[in-house]
């Protein structure tokens, strides 16, 4: 959940926001080049980080009903980003099927 009522599914190639109280597709986010996004991560209430088996990490703004990107880091893994995991104390996890946790 990225708010009260938005579920954010993410997929191959891009990221859908759901409304959940109305039971509708709110948005679809076309995300290029990322192959399939597996790890997603709320840093806080208006920030959120996704990765993907293209072994990037994606910085999100959460704006209402929608996502801005703000930045990416390409090649953070050697493989397949699987997991982001916020640690609290603004660190934040990754881990990939290269066998590597990395903070």
């Amino acid at each position: 959940m990225i708010k009260r009522d938005l579920l954010l599914i993410p997929g191959s190639n891009q990221l859908s926001i759901i409304n959940t109280n109305e039971y509708k597709l709110v948005r679809k986010i076309d995300v290029l080049n990322s192959s399939c996004i597996t790890g997603v991560c709320l840093f806080n209430k208006n920030m959120l980080l996704t990765g993907d088996y293209a072994e990037i990490i994606r910085q999100w703004q959460i704006e209402g009903d929608n996502l801005i990107l703000i930045s990416k880091k390409e090649k953070t893994h050697d493989n397949d980003i699987n997991v982001l995991l916020n640690m609290g104390n603004r660190f934040i996890a990754s881990g990939s099927d290269d066998s590597t946790i990395r903070i």
